[in-house]
This record gives structure tokens, sequence and C-alpha cells, in this order.
């Protein structure tokens, strides 16, 4: 029996083995954070929570960085996230980054999810084919396993939307179970609006089409009720965690400011096009608006449309706004691709067109896929906090942050932050040793230097105001620096970071 002949005979098992397999490389290799909200939004407020508590003397939420206003998000995937610490520290695990290994194996196995529902609606709409091309996708586009292991929201959020549309799509389908089917479609629905807001742009557009495919009452209404359940149980979770009934659904809306990344409204179009990897990307997303597919898949690429158009609208445009619909976009695709080559079509005839597509996706995918699922997102500022936490003597640290601003990840080295001092312009050295937060006499033993090029001014630096230090740890770039410094060494740092300790 050849290789093909296996995958064909054991489609499941083999979407399931390769999706398990690349996902614990992640959970190995792909270490640190890819945004500010991977980090300091999600795993920093937890752990705080873990070290001191959920709210502060006064009862409200701790949350660093909150305006007076209050907390703009839902507090329940902090809440899961508490969880998972306080599961590691009942077995003696007191390291962040020791932690984030179990966290990162958690948001693995979170993100089967997707890959088996998924070919759970392509096995149950498409052909052999189709089913087996689509689950290795799931299992193994380029970002999947990447994103798989990050604390974002949307991805979270995304893990649990697809899901709960296969069986609103089901629920459309086999009648005797359809409000079981609907009721678990507006759970799992309200779930990832609870993890995630904004996943409702996809929600809001499922009742208004499961009327327009049955013309029947029921259905869209057992969603609503489920769906609604859920909202009041985060309406009631507010209550506890921001004060009052719905209170983050109500800090959010009520105090929308500036955008701080605007965008024109066709960026996330060209950002789908982009990473679907063109010229593949045109015939792959193209093929989703063939009526064909349309008519069978409204549930999925209706949720789909509606979540593109609607943040298309928004003025604030972040990139990985988009990672909720990559599991649907996926899945969209393969049954539209389906109906494209399936039914009398140019492309249908285009054999040779089809396979050099195809050929031209899989090697940039595998190109892709060893560079995300191998990057230390954040490195050069995560590897000297490890280093220090591991250093008996650094009670005291000095951050030289003089060439580049940037948020420090100071949980990986001690929860306690009070004996770091933080310099982000060469000045403030003369006035913290003024004002007394650094001792001239007694500077701190480590110093952590972020710079790609000068390290030798900046020890120069150092010397001349609190004494002599020699490097004694070099924080490596990631692999995704490297490569983006060389393609364009003028708008993209290596991130390098370097530790050094004070000479006696």
């Amino acid at each position: 029996m050849d290789f093909k002949s296996t995958l064909y005979r054991h489609r499941l098992a083999s979407v399931l083995s390769a999706a398990i397999v690349l996902r614990l490389l992640a959970v190995l290799f792909a270490q640190g954070y890819m945004a500010h909200d991977d980090h300091f939004e999600t795993v920093e407020i937890a752990w705080s929570w873990h070290q001191e508590g959920m709210f502060l003397e006064d009862g409200t939420l701790r949350w660093e960085g909150k305006p007076d206003f209050g907390v703009l998000r839902s507090a329940v995937y902090n809440m899961f996230l508490l969880g998972l610490m306080k599961t590691t520290a009942w077995f003696g695990v007191e390291q962040l980054s020791a932690h984030m290994y179990f966290n990162r194996l958690v948001h693995a196995l979170l993100s089967l999810l997707p890959v088996i529902f998924g070919y759970r609606y392509l096995k149950e709409e498409t052909d052999e084919r189709t089913t087996l091309i689509g689950g290795l996708m799931l299992a193994g586009y380029f970002l999947m396993p990447y994103l798989a292991v990050r604390n974002l929201t949307e991805m979270v959020a995304g893990n649990l939307l697809l899901p709960g549309l296969y069986f609103a799509h089901r629920s459309l389908k086999t009648i005797s179970a359809s409000s079981r089917d609907t009721l678990v479609a507006g759970a799992l629905c309200g779930l990832a609006i609870m993890i995630r807001y904004q996943a409702a742009a996809a929600v809001v557009v499922v009742p208004v089409v499961m009327f327009l495919t049955n013309r029947r009452w029921k259905i869209p209404l057992v969603f609503c009720v489920s769906l609604g359940v859920m909202l009041m149980i985060q309406a009631c979770i507010d209550i506890y965690t921001h004060g009052y009934f719905w209170g983050s659904f109500r800090n959010m809306v009520g105090n929308l400011g500036e955008p701080t990344i605007p965008g024109p409204w066709y960026r996330y179009i060209l950002l789908l096009f982009g990473v679907m990897i063109p010229p593949f990307s045109i015939v792959f997303i193209g093929s989703i608006f063939r009526i064909q597919a349309l008519k069978k898949h409204l549930v999925l690429i209706g949720a789909l449309v509606s979540f593109v158009v609607i943040h298309s609208f928004i003025a604030e445009k972040q990139e990985r706004f988009m990672a909720t619909i990559l599991p649907l976009l996926i899945v969209a695709g393969m049954v539209g691709m389906h109906a494209l080559t399936k039914q009398s079509s140019w492309f249908a005839n285009a054999r040779k067109l089809r396979v050099g597509l195809w050929m031209w996706f899989v090697v940039f995918n595998l190109i892709g896929l060893a560079v995300f699922t191998s990057n230390f997102g954040k490195r050069g500022a995560i590897e000297p906090m490890v280093y220090l936490s591991r250093q008996p003597d650094a009670d005291r640290i000095l951050i030289d942050a003089t060439e580049r601003r940037l948020f420090i990840p100071y949980s990986y080295w001690n929860y306690d932050r009070s004996g770091a001092v933080p310099i982000f312009d060469a000045a403030e050295i003369d006035s913290a040793i003024a004002l007394g937060r650094l001792d001239s006499k007694d500077p701190p033993r480590y110093a952590v230097i972020f710079t790609d090029s000068q390290l030798d001014q900046h020890l120069e630096f150092l010397r001349n105001k609190l004494g002599k230090y020699e490097v004694v740890f070099h924080g490596e770039p990631s692999i995704v620096d490297v490569l983006a410094n060389k393609l364009n060494p003028k708008y993209n740092r290596r991130n390098e970071s370097w530790v050094a300790r004070l000479i006696d």
C-alpha cells in the first residue's frame, strides 16, 4: 500500500497526526509573543492576578494600563489563563517561562477544534479528495500552528466560531436533530463572543441566514435564545469583574477612541489575498462567491463575508483581527474549489494550471510553515528576563532602552518589578541618580541593553555613569526578525539584547 492510498484510507488520522505534530513543535519552539495583546493584555494580566489577586484594594479589577472608566474587554479569557496558572502552580511551577509550555499545550489542543469540525464539514459537503486537502490545510497552513499557541483572543474565539457555524449549518439539514444542533451552535458562537466581542461581526448574520434558508422561525429563534443565554452569563460575570451588568461591553462601546492603527477600508481584503499566497489566492478566494457555493454554504460564507465587511468599515485596522476567520476562510475556499472543479468551468478543464497553482501554494506554504512554527516571538526581550530569573543575585536591574523604546516583559524575570529601573532616554539616567532611583555608588548588578549594533557605546555610557559592566548573555533575534532585517534593514531591526554584569 503506497503513501497516497494510506492517506486516503486514514484521512482523519492523517489530518490529526499532522495537526498534532506541528502544534507540538510550536509548543516547544514558537515561544514568546507576537503582539502586545498576546502577552500584556492576557498573560501579564492573569499573572498579576495569580500573584496578587484579581482586585485592587478599592475593589476594582487589577488591570495595568486600564483607563479611568474601567477595563474595555471581557475578563473571561484572562480568568481561563488564571486557571491554567493555578494548575501549574499546584505542581510547583513558579517561573512564567516554565508555565508557558503548559499554556501553549492547552491552546494547541484547543486549536484542534477547527481542524476536527472543519474536516467534518468538508466530509459531509464535498468528496474524499477535497476533505483530505482541506483537512491538511487546516492542520498545516503556515500560520495555523503558530497562531494556535498564541494568547490572542482573536484566535481563541476563532477556534470556537468554526465549530459553532458547523452546527448552525447542520441544523438546517438534519430536521430531527435541528434543535439540539442549534442550541450547540448558539452556545459555541456565544462563547466565541465572550472571548472576543468582535466575533459578533460574523455571528450577527447567522439567524438571518437560517430564516432565509428554511423560512421558519423556530431554528433562528432557538439559536438566538441559546446565544442570548451565553451573553447573559457574560453580563452577569461582568457584575463580578467590572462592577456592573455587562460592564465590559458598555465600557468598550461607550469609550471608543481614535484608532491607533487606521487604514483604508480594503486593507483586510488585500491581507486575506496575501496570506493565502497569490496568485493561488485569487482562484481560492474567488471560488467562494460562485452561486453554487453560496447556495449550499450560506451560513459559513455569510459569516465570513459579514466579518470582513464590518471590520473593513471600522477605523481601527490591525492584521491580527483577521485571525478569527482564518479557519472559516480555509473551509469556505475548499468548498468553493470543489464547486469550481466539479462543475463545467474553465478551471475544471485547466488541469496544468490547477496543478501549477497548488504546487506554488504548497512550496511557499512549507517555507512559511518552517519559519513561523519555529519562531520565538520577541525573543530578544524575553530571553534576558528568563536568564535573570535564574540568577540569585539579580534583585536589581537596569534596563537600557535608550536606543529603542519597547514594552518590557518583566514577568519573565520577577513579578515584583520594583528592583527594575528602565531608562528610555539617555538623559533619564542623570535624573534617576538625582532622584535616588539609581545609586552611582551602589548601582544595579545587572543591566539589560537593547541594541543591535552599538553595544560598545552603551557599555561605555554605563561605565561613565555607574561603573564597568561586562556582557554575560546575548538575547538573540528571532527567525522572523533576522529575515525582516535582511529584506529591509532600514525599517526592520534585529531586536537583539545583551545582559551585562557589574564588575566589582
